[in-house]
């Protein structure tokens, strides 16, 4: 017993003082979201993409949960976790093993074995079980356990999140295809436009009305505009390679998806006054406090190291000089006796051991902190980015009313006589202005309600992390 508090109080480091975890309640968030509506439905489902009312995104979607590699690889790694805890728990359980041997060897005429063996070559046989059983005083192999299941608990997390991250990609890739869609629209739109001032001006100038300066001048616009549409159509090539690509499929796969049809979102919710709720939700900060427990119990671990090792050991069966008399009654053999293993001479390798985990664990809480940190942050900047989105908008909107009805006017003053086309066509490009503003007011909106998801952890419910 007093080797065993010697060797205790020699373990370096033993009140290591790292960082703590943060606890949500901390990060103080009242007065960032007080503006926001709280309703406890808005909790995402695992399906969020759903809600769109898009049945090709929900393929899409779909394709790429089943065929993604990133996915593949978090689930190898989740295997790769479950195995380590397969091989951490075999030191908890007795261990058996069959030990066979025949070894042939002369025996000294003057050695311990008298005649008939002294002088001559024998075969010496032993088949034996072999029985060893750790008792695990002070909680190393338990504690190695524990550090695996742990680290089972953040791959099943790291899964989701990946899971989430997948899902969430498509949706943001698949918002930008309907951007581009409602750009070419405006680009074409345009390029219909221009073809009819710059044939206006040239019958203006036929007429002696215009010089060929303007002429020239709206033929480059013509071809400017021409660019735009061909920039448009490239940008939704581009997408739809980058769909199929997140679909787990070629470029090839993009290329039959049809114009977006997709339900904009009213408004943004939160389901709960944040960030408590958080903890058990994103599956990133899951898996990032699982990490912290694992490697808590691999501190634990490494200090019980320092401690002697108790093995109760024990075997039976038989051994012979001649394999003839093997299995003889007499020739049987058993025992059993504890051993006793102190550390002493190998004490810098596992001081070593142990500032290594005590470094680890430093690494996990700082993880974990930042990840909580950056949790309750993305909640915070989807509401700021979501109230000011909404204002821009409504202003968005009031711009748009506003060139629709000077193009209206300039319509009728046109019909009366009272104005020239040029105008006119002049009074259509604010319209096309303020309707490409719309387009991308919209799409930003979609991105947000992703970003909200993804912020809220996409329906995760995969399990309650570690107490801090």
């Amino acid at each position: 017993m007093m080797a065993c508090v010697l060797v205790s109080g020699c373990i370096a480091g033993r009140d290591h003082l790292g960082p703590r975890p943060v606890a949500p309640n901390e990060l103080v968030a009242q007065r960032t979201l007080a503006a926001v509506q709280v309703n406890e439905e808005a909790w995402p489902r695992d399906n969020w993409w759903q809600t769109y009312g898009d049945p090709q995104l929900d393929s899409l979607i779909s394709e790429a949960l089943a065929g993604s590699p990133t996915l593949r690889v978090a689930q190898a790694r989740l295997r790769e976790a479950q195995a380590l805890v397969t091989g951490a728990s075999a030191p908890r359980l007795p261990n058996t093993t069959v030990d066979a041997q025949a070894t042939s060897q002369r025996y000294s005429a003057n050695g311990l074995y008298p005649p008939p063996f002294a002088g001559n070559w024998y075969t010496d046989g032993r088949v034996a079980l072999d029985f060893s059983y750790d008792l695990d005083f002070w909680g190393h192999n338990r504690q190695v356990l524990e550090s695996a299941r742990a680290n089972v608990h953040a791959a099943e997390a790291d899964h989701a999140a990946a899971r989430l991250a997948l899902t969430v990609a498509v949706a943001r890739a698949y918002f930008n295809f309907s951007l581009q869609f409602a750009l070419l629209d405006i680009a074409n739109a345009s390029l219909v436009q221009q073809n009819a001032i710059l044939d206006l001006t040239q019958q203006r100038a036929a007429r002696g009305l215009e010089n060929i300066a303007r002429v020239k001048q709206s033929e480059g616009t013509v071809a400017l505009t021409r660019a735009g549409v061909q920039y448009q159509e490239a940008a939704i090539r581009l997408v739809r390679a980058q769909l199929g690509a997140l679909a787990g499929a070629g470029p090839d796969r993009g290329a039959d998806l049809q114009r977006p049809a997709l339900h904009a979102p009213q408004k943004v919710e939160l389901p709960s006054l944040l960030p408590a709720e958080l903890l058990g939700r994103r599956p990133d900060l899951v898996a990032q406090r699982w990490r912290v427990e694992a490697a808590m119990r691999g501190v634990s671990a490494a200090e019980a190291a320092f401690y002697p090792n108790v093995n109760l050991a024990a075997f039976a069966g038989f051994q012979a000089i001649g394999l003839g008399s093997l299995f003889n009654g007499g020739s049987g053999i058993a025992g059993a006796g504890p051993a006793v293993s102190l550390p002493i001479f190998n004490r810098r390798k596992l001081r070593g051991a142990l500032q290594s985990q005590q470094a680890q664990y430093d690494y996990a809480v700082a993880q974990y902190n930042q990840t909580l940190i950056d949790a309750v942050n993305d909640v915070a900047n989807v509401v700021t980015n979501w109230d000011g989105l909404v204002k821009e908008s409504n202003e968005a909107r009031i711009a748009e009313g506003a060139a629709q009805s000077a193009y209206a006017i300039t319509r009728e003053r046109y019909g009366a006589g009272l104005d020239n086309y040029l105008t006119v066509l002049s009074s259509e490009n604010q319209v096309f202005f303020t309707q490409a503003i719309r387009a991308q007011l919209l799409a930003r909106e979609l991105n947000l309600t992703a970003d909200l998801v993804r912020a809220l952890g996409g329906g995760y419910a995969g399990g309650t992390p570690p107490p801090n």
